[in-house]
């Protein structure tokens, strides 16, 4: 980053924070409310937080080229929030933010990006939240934003989503990967698609309200995911009353049983609720509105303690964006933007308009033919290649015909009829087995492809373990595909433990290790992938192996609080060592106990004798 650059913000940020001051004088000023009434309370709380919220997102994008949930999505959503108040922002650092945040929408290759998953890694919660902030940022529909919709759409499991991500409490949550799943297809499904996102949404219903929740993050997102689903008024009833009783007799809300309630699980109880219907002024919400406000730091920010204990490498290294905290710094942030949007929610809630337009608009002015290859019907691609498309026709970066269309077998073979190259690369390289891999049930559209000539390569073995269709996974090892440990690896970051199972059977490599010696069980336990633990151990991965760190799987199970213990149990059934310990002399229940992880501390101990 320039040093005149730094400047530069510097000087903004400090004539922003001078603006605001000045609009705090004029709230006290002009607001006629006593210095204790709770709405002004909530307002100067509010006022005072955003300048440490803008800063620190303004050195975040300056820093860090990522998609963050905490430094992209949430302030986004925070200071749009704001503006809707009628609260001063420095634009240009919303701004700023939204130019990152949105380069895969808004860049040059978007499209082709898109369609060619360049980006493609996790799509809950990475293409989830991006497409979110999206909505709340009012960014016009494109056919991008539709293929990242339409892709969540294609990886619904039995009603909910599943993330790579284990980071508690933002980013491990089921229900968060569905709720936003979700909501982003809601707002950018391409309206061709309604049949198939009406289906999604019942589906995501029935899970929602089957699901029991463990931590007040999964109830607030279960909670939100049926408002967000139309759930009727007894599932709402229901979901809401799961959240209450989360709530602690000091007003505020603890991640999970048994730890201090704090602004970041406070924060976003309130949220839902609000937007489940619960008003501003009902007494568990202002009794959690007081815990917010009496617990606001005099710079305007609110702590919260990371869970993130694990010494394992499982983010870019940390750095310092300004705001306080140390190692506490990215949860403190997102619980002070959860904090924030709360109390905005206090007195004025803007009900979520989802980002519809009509099945025939076309916003971007992209040709006709590519939104039929996406998402319109075989007929409809048909009569196109009557009236005289090429078969073979691409975007100027390379995208084909059929890797549009990959996610249809009838596209497919129809367009294989009439003469498309099944073997033509994009500019890129991406190939068309590996399009098709990023969908489920494309295992018909990836046989035809290959009878045609297409190739299997290392991506679409890799891309299918990711996706976790085991079908496909197959179908790819019965045609050639190598095994390759990356594979493996990305099966397990995901849990799919019958991808894992296969790939072990076809001769994949489980005794890969990280230069700091993090092998499969212990990530499997970093990333609390339950299922696959028995099948790793049968696989002969060490089980009591020490990491660079010093840890066991067991010891990172100690360490590490989801909010049970299955995980723990899985390792010690397939043969742990409750004995061995760590490099500052601690057993796993001595870890345990160090951390006052009850449930861990209870399953170790009644395991010992």
């Amino acid at each position: 980053m320039e040093t005149g650059q730094v400047c530069y913000d510097r000087a903004a940020m400090t004539k922003h924070f001078a603006r605001t001051i000045a609009l705090l004088a004029l709230a006290g000023s002009l607001s006629g409310q006593a210095p204790n009434d709770p709405g002004r309370r909530a307002q100067d709380a509010v006022l005072r937080a955003l300048p440490r919220l803008q800063s620190s997102a303004a050195e975040f994008v300056n820093k860090r080229a990522c998609l963050s949930c905490h430094h992209n999505v949430l302030p986004i959503v925070t200071l749009v929030t704001a503006r809707q108040n009628g609260l001063g922002i420095d634009q240009s650092t919303l701004s700023r933010v939204e130019e990152k945040t949105f380069r895969e929408l808004r860049s040059a290759t978007a499209l082709d990006d898109a369609i060619q998953g360049i980006n493609f890694k996790d799509p809950t919660p990475n293409d989830s939240y991006l497409l979110m902030a999206a909505q709340f940022a009012g960014i016009p529909r494109s056919l991008p934003s539709e293929i990242y919709a339409r892709r969540l759409l294609s990886w619904q499991h039995d009603g909910h989503w599943l993330t790579s991500d284990f980071r508690p409490p933002h980013s491990s949550s089921l229900f968060t990967a569905t709720a936003t799943a979700i909501f982003a297809i809601r707002a950018w499904s391409p309206p061709e698609l309604n049949s198939e996102q009406e289906r999604a949404l019942q589906r995501t219903r029935r899970w929602l309200a089957s699901t029991r929740p463990l931590s007040t993050e999964d109830a607030a997102f279960r909670l939100m995911g049926l408002v967000w689903t139309d759930a009727d008024y007894r599932e709402l009833g229901e979901a809401r009353a799961t959240l209450l009783n989360m709530q602690a007799r000091n007003g505020g809300w603890p991640q999970l049983s048994g730890y201090e309630a704090d602004a970041y699980s406070t924060g976003e109880a309130l949220y839902a609720l609000s937007e489940s219907g619960m008003a501003g002024n009902s007494p568990s919400w202002q009794k959690g509105a007081e815990f917010l406000l009496s617990s606001q730091a005099p710079d305007g920010t609110w702590r919260v303690h990371t869970r993130m204990l694990s010494p394992a490498e499982v983010s870019p290294p940390y750095f310092s964006t300004g705001f306080p905290y140390g190692k506490d710094e990215f949860i403190s942030y997102a619980g002070t933007s959860w904090a924030v949007l709360a109390l905005l929610r206090r007195s004025h809630v803007t009900p979520i308009k989802f980002n519809v337009v009509p099945p025939a608009a076309n916003p971007d002015g992209a040709a006709g033919w590519i939104r039929t290859a996406l998402f319109g019907t075989t007929g409809e691609l048909q009569v196109l290649l009557e009236h005289g498309l090429d078969p073979n026709s691409r975007t100027a970066n390379g995208s084909t015909l059929l890797m549009m269309a990959a996610a249809s077998a009838d596209k497919v073979r129809l367009l294989l009829t009439r003469g498309a190259k099944a073997d033509s690369p994009a500019t890129s390289g991406a190939d068309v087995m590996t399009v098709a891999a990023g969908y489920r049930h494309s295992r018909d559209a990836m046989e035809l492809l290959l009878k045609a000539g297409a190739e299997i390569t290392e991506s679409s073995l890799e891309t299918a373990s990711r996706v976790g269709d085991v079908t496909v996974v197959k179908f790819l090892l019965a045609h050639g595909a190598d095994p390759a440990a990356s594979a493996l690896a990305e099966a397990v970051t995901f849990g799919h433990a019958d991808v894992v199972d296969t790939l072990i059977r076809a001769g994949a490599d489980a005794s890969i290790t990280e230069p700091s010696g993090v092998n499969l069980l212990h990530w499997a336990t970093i990333t609390n992938r339950t299922a696959v633990i028995p099948l790793l151990a049968k696989a002969k991965v060490p089980i009591n192996d020490k990491d660079m760190a010093g840890f066991t799987p067991l010891m990172y199970a100690a360490t590490l609080d989801f909010g049970e213990t299955e995980t723990l149990r899985a390792l010690l059934k397939a043969g742990a060592n409750r004995e061995v310990k760590n490099d500052a002399g601690l057993t796993a229940l001595e870890q345990a106990k160090s951390l006052k992880h009850a449930l861990q501390a209870s399953v170790l101990a009644s395991n010992s004798r």
